[in-house]
């Protein structure tokens, strides 16, 4: 990459390991909430690039709640660690270019609740630059790789070429399984009530390892493969 622009960027996120990349410009974010706009992290953002990395899709076929865990903490760190090369190498071309972490830390927290939000909802940052829409069960789905991803962005102060918003639908119509299936009762179709999935989802071994024991949200969405 020796050039800042979108097609160069999206070779090198490709050649970095991502498995997607798409441009969001900062005027799309206009009905971000207060304090977690991309100009209240970078004060003269002009554009959100996300990357998105694909889960294996056999992760969600083992019992074993470690084992998706496992998966989840490594795609997580490919992503941040990833995230962060990006921003330097745009910065050796003269952009300002700040990363924001794939999950913790954040920068609300609800104790109360038990509700926290990152610094940028990067669901919604995904769907404004083009990777997908979001399902009922408030993930991110894609035409292609399903819900089956992570997700980071990187917040620049440059202008560059915005992909196009996904025009199809993420869920089947009139399709409730993962309402109708979450143990918590945690989804409405569109909100997620975080304290109710936490009592489930978040475990810890008898060994005091943290552990995800709950997927089925994604595990069972009939699109999680994507859209056939």
């Amino acid at each position: 990459m020796n050039t800042l622009c979108a097609d160069e960027i999206k070779c090198r996120v490709s050649e970095l390991g991502m498995d997607l990349c798409g441009i969001a410009p900062v005027e799309r974010f206009a009905d971000a909430p207060h304090g977690f706009h991309p100009t209240d992290i970078v004060k003269d953002c002009k554009s959100v690039i996300v990357l998105a990395a694909r889960f294996p899709v056999s992760s969600l076929s083992s019992p074993s709640p470690a084992t998706y865990t496992f998966v989840r903490n490594k795609v997580m760190d490919k992503v941040d660690a990833i995230t962060c090369q990006l921003a330097a190498e745009l910065e050796e071309l003269g952009s300002s270019a700040v990363p924001t972490p794939s999950s913790d830390p954040y920068d609300y927290w609800d104790n109360d609740r038990r509700h926290g939000q990152g610094v940028l909802s990067l669901k919604h940052a995904a769907v404004r630059a083009g990777l997908g829409q979001m399902g009922k069960n408030t993930l991110l789905i894609n035409e292609r790789l399903g819900n089956m991803l992570w997700l980071g962005a990187v917040l620049v102060n440059k202008e560059l070429q915005p992909d196009l918003i996904a025009d199809y639908q993420a869920c089947i119509p009139g399709c409730q399984l993962c309402l109708q299936s979450c143990p918590a009762k945690a989804l409405d179709g569109t909100t997620i009530v975080q304290s109710k999935c936490r009592s489930i989802s978040a475990k810890r071994t008898e060994g005091g390892g943290g552990v995800y024991a709950c997927n089925l949200c994604r595990k069972l969405c009939p699109r999680h493969n994507g859209i056939k």
